[in-house]
C-alpha cells in the first residue's frame, strides 16, 4: 500500500512539474523565421524578407517584433538580421544569416586586330579585365599561346572564370595610312612656283611602301585655275589609298573667296612692347579697326600698361620671351619653360589670363640653338604641345630686324609675298623701329583695297610652322 502511494505522489509531482513547464514555455515568446536561416544575395541585388512568426500564448506578437538589419549589398560578406521580441521581461530572439556573393564573370576586352603580317610573330595589341567587384585586374590575366591561337584566361577574387580567344591570322588587309605634307587645299598667286611638299606613307606589312607612290596631276602656275594632285600608293599584298590635294592659281587683287578658304592678314609683332613705337602703332590699328597679335617680353614695368592696352583694346597678347636670351633659354629645355612661363606669369598679372600662343626666339626653324643644345628644337616643339601651348612660326617675314633698311623696303617685304589664303607676318615693335611703324598704315591700306581681312591669332587659327633644323 506504502509502494502504490508513493509511486503515484511520484507521478503527481512529475505531471505538476510538467504542466508548469509548459505554462512557462507557452509564457515565453517565440520567433519563427519563414523560409531558410542561411540566404545568399548577388552582389547589388536588394534583400526581400521571406518573413516570420511571432507568438505568446497561441497570440501573434508579430508586429512587435523589432529587426535590425545592417546588410551592404554592395560589400561581400556574411550579414546577421537580429529578431528580437520582448514582452515584459521576457524577450527572445532569431537570427538569419545573409551572405553577399558574387557570381557575375569578369569581363575581358581584346584591343587591337588580331592579324599578324606574313613572316612576322604577332605583336600583343593589349587587352583588359574589368571586374564587377574587384575592378581593373587586367593583371591577373594569364595568357596561353598554342600556335595561332591566344587565350587570355582571368579569376576574379570570388573565383569566378572567363576566358576569351584570339584567333591569329596571317595576312594583311590593312590599306597604306597616306597623309599630305602641307594643306589639302594650297592658293597660289599666278606666276608662283608650285612646290611639290609630298605625302608620307606607312603600312603595316610592308616596309618598302615609300617607293610605291604614284602622283597623278599637274600644276600649271601661269594659268588660273584649279588643280587636283592625287597620291596613290598600293602595298605588296594589294591594299591601296589615295588622298588628293587641290591647288588654286589665282590672281591675288581680283580674286572672290574660294570656298571659304579666305584672305587673311595676320599681323604679329615680336620683341614689345617699348616707348617709342608700340603706342604709336596701337593708335594706327585703332584707327584702321585691325587687330593684331603681340608676342611679348619682359620689359620695364612701366610698360605694362601697353600690354594692357593691347588686351583691352581686343588684340591678342602672346608670349615670346622673358629674357630673349638665346644662350640661357636654349641650353636646356628646363631653362626655356623657366623662361617662358616667367613671361606668361607677367603677362597674367597685367590682364588677368593666362595665355598659351607662343613664339620661340628665332622661330622654330632657328639654328643658333644647336650651339647651345644639340637636338632641342625638336625637343620643344614636342613638348610645348603636350603642355598645351600652341606655337605660331611665321610665313612672310617683313625683314624689319634683318634686310629692309627703311619703310619702303618693309612695305614690300609684305605686300609682294601676300598669298591667297593664310599670312601670318613677322613684324617687330622693339625700340625706335620706325621703319616698321612707317610702313603699316599702308599695308593695311593694300590689304583693304585687295580683299584681304586683318585678324588676330586665337587658338582656332592656322598653324605656320617651319621646318625644325635641330
Amino acid at each position: 500500500m506504502k509502494k502504490d502511494f508513493k509511486m503515484n505522489f511520484g507521478l503527481i509531482i512529475i505531471g505538476f512539474i510538467f504542466v508548469i513547464s509548459i505554462s512557462i514555455l507557452l509564457l515565453i515568446p517565440n520567433i519563427t523565421l519563414i523560409g531558410n536561416n542561411y540566404l545568399k544575395i548577388n552582389l547589388g541585388e536588394e534583400y526581400k524578407e521571406p518573413g516570420f512568426r511571432a507568438t505568446q500564448l497561441f497570440i501573434d506578437q508579430s508586429n512587435k517584433v523589432n529587426i535590425k538589419n545592417n546588410i551592404n549589398n554592395q560589400k561581400l560578406g556574411k550579414y546577421n538580421i537580429v529578431y528580437t521580441l520582448k514582452i515584459g521581461n521576457l524577450k527572445t530572439e532569431a537570427i538569419r544569416t545573409i551572405e553577399v556573393v558574387d557570381q557575375e564573370k569578369p569581363i575581358i576586352n581584346l584591343h587591337g586586330n588580331s592579324y599578324t603580317c606574313p613572316n612576322k610573330e604577332y605583336v600583343e595589341e593589349g587587352y583588359q579585365a574589368i571586374d564587377n567587384y574587384d575592378g581593373d585586374i587586367t593583371d591577373k590575366v594569364n595568357v596561353k599561346k598554342d600556335k595561332n591561337k591566344i587565350t587570355y584566361i582571368v579569376k576574379d577574387s570570388s573565383n569566378n572564370e572567363s576566358k576569351i580567344t584570339r584567333e591569329i591570322q596571317v595576312g594583311d588587309i590593312e590599306a597604306p595610312k597616306i597623309t599630305l605634307n602641307g594643306e589639302e587645299n594650297i592658293v597660289l598667286n599666278l606666276g608662283t612656283p608650285y612646290q611639290e611638299q609630298g605625302v608620307s606613307v606607312i603600312d603595316n606589312c610592308d616596309s618598302e611602301i615609300g617607293s610605291k607612290i604614284t602622283i597623278v596631276g599637274e600644276v600649271n602656275t601661269n594659268e588660273i585655275g584649279q588643280y587636283t594632285i592625287t597620291y596613290y600608293v598600293t602595298d605588296a599584298f594589294g591594299n591601296s589609298s589615295s588622298v588628293i590635294r587641290t591647288v588654286h592659281v589665282i590672281n591675288p587683287y581680283n580674286s572672290p573667296d574660294l570656298n571659304g578658304l579666305g584672305k587673311i592678314i595676320y599681323l604679329t609683332f615680336d620683341d614689345g612692347p617699348s616707348h617709342s613705337i608700340t603706342p604709336s602703332l596701337l593708335q594706327i590699328l585703332k584707327e584702321e579697326n585691325v587687330k593684331a597679335t603681340f608676342f611679348v617680353i619682359n620689359h620695364d614695368d612701366n610698360l605694362n600698361y601697353l600690354i594692357k592696352q593691347e588686351y583691352d583694346e581686343g588684340h591678342t597678347v602672346a608670349l615670346h620671351s622673358f629674357t630673349h636670351d638665346y644662350s640661357y633659354i636654349y641650353s636646356s629645355v628646363d631653362n626655356y619653360f623657366s623662361d617662358l612661363i616667367a613671361i606668361q606669369n607677367k603677362v597674367e598679372s597685367i590682364i588677368g589670363i593666362k595665355p598659351n600662343i607662343i613664339r620661340f626666339p628665332g622661330g622654330s626653324s632657328n639654328t643658333i640653338s644647336r650651339k647651345y643644345s644639340k637636338g632641342i628644337m625638336t625637343t620643344l616643339t614636342n613638348k610645348v604641345s603636350e603642355q598645351g601651348y600652341i606655337y605660331f612660326d611665321w610665313n612672310i617675314s617683313s625683314e624689319d630686324a634683318g634686310s629692309a633698311k627703311n619703310s619702303a623696303q618693309v612695305y614690300n617685304s609684305v605686300v609682294n609675298h601676300l598669298v591667297y589664303k593664310n599670312n601670318i607676318v613677322l613684324m617687330h615693335d622693339f625700340e625706335s623701329n620706325y621703319k616698321t611703324l612707317n610702313a603699316i598704315r599702308d599695308i593695311i591700306k593694300f590689304g583693304k583695297e585687295h580683299g584681304y581681312t586683318f585678324k588676330a591669332i586665337t587658338n582656332d587659327t592656322f598653324q605656320s610652322h617651319h621646318s625644325v633644323n635641330n
